[in-house]
């Protein structure tokens, strides 16, 4: 495996100037600064436990007991069980494994990773050899340039500097890579894997389940009163992800990869946010306003009903949302 020789230093500085795609472990030669107030997900796993709850007929998501850290889920057919990522450590994995031998004796038979970030599939290595890891191509390409070093490192802040959290993870990459779309049937349960194209990261998909009405959207949707953040710097991008989203799926229910179980109306409320700051950002191009005195006290639009335990968060993905879109407009 070849090891990314450089790394961000700061979880906020992910985007060059011309906010360049970045990969899990790369660094840039000269990052921006975040924007101010804003503030690295806290996703430290400590004292994390998932709360197993049922969507459906074999449908469960696995919810974190804390704000913000990540949740997961595992569907159950007659035949197989298929597990929808494999959190932060091995520690989180063995977690998730437990919750589904309570509810089923059925070999795990697929794990489903949504992304290539670390809080998603460095639970991977626990899981046995015969459970099929599958991911969109993308996530794949990522990881194969990545190291658990380098990718622990790019997540520090989000752990507060506690990379002892990373300790003994072996990074097992996925086994099958798919295109636009991947579809299993697992005994009486179908469940589906999209990409839809770049949104918060290059390679986020969504995994739903059609007889349930229920999408785990990783980090392309968040939970209950949140706002997206574009943290791979192309908010023309994210608008035409959440497009396709919209046209290929209509879900009841969304399990995000991060925050509250919310309804599917949340997609279009993303949608609507994305479209209002790409007008703002246009408006203050034209009216001569530096980037500085755009972005530097902005609050998120109080129709937006941001979760009280969330604001500080959302405050700095929409300063970091705003700051994207200028530089989209001003290129």
């Amino acid at each position: 495996m070849i090891r990314a020789c450089l790394f961000f230093l700061l979880v906020g500085m992910f985007v060059s100037a011309a906010y360049a795609q970045v990969l899990p472990n790369s660094r840039l030669a000269a990052p921006p600064s975040p924007p101010p107030g804003f503030l690295p997900p806290p996703l430290h796993p400590r004292g994390v436990t998932l709360e197993t709850r049922v969507l459906g007929d074999g449908v469960y998501a696995l919810m974190s007991n804390r704000p913000f850290t990540d949740n997961a889920g595992f569907i159950v057919g007659s035949n197989e069980v298929l597990v929808i990522d494999s959190h932060f450590n091995g520690a989180m994995g063995r977690q998730i494994i437990e919750a589904v031998r309570r509810v089923s004796d059925l070999p795990i038979k697929y794990l489903l990773n949504t992304n290539a970030f670390g809080d998603h599939v460095f639970g991977n290595y626990v899981f046995s050899d015969d459970t099929i890891i599958v991911a969109h191509q993308s996530t794949i390409n990522a990881l194969k340039i990545s190291s658990v070093q380098g990718m622990s490192q790019t997540m520090a802040r989000t752990v507060g500097g506690d990379i002892s959290v990373f300790d003994g993870v072996e990074l097992r990459l996925p086994d099958v890579g798919f295109h636009g779309s991947w579809e299993i049937d697992l005994g009486g349960k179908v469940v589906q894997m999209y990409w839809f194209g770049k949104g918060m990261s290059p390679n986020d998909s969504v995994v739903f389940v059609p007889d349930a009405n229920v999408a785990w959207t990783a980090n392309l949707i968040f939970g209950k009163g949140t706002i997206p953040w574009a943290r791979s710097g192309d908010i023309l991008a994210y608008q035409e992800t959440l497009r396709n989203f919209s046209e290929a799926l209509q879900p009841a229910t969304i399990v995000p990869g991060h925050g509250e179980i919310v309804s599917g109306d949340l997609v279009r409320s993303y949608r609507q946010y994305l479209a209002e700051i790409r007008v703002l950002s246009e408006q203050a191009v034209a009216a001569g306003i530096t980037i500085d005195d755009f972005v530097a006290t902005a609050h998120v639009d109080p129709n937006y009903e941001i979760e009280p335990s969330l604001q500080g968060l959302m405050t700095g993905f929409h300063r970091w949302n705003l700051k994207v879109a200028f530089n989209e407009v001003n290129r």
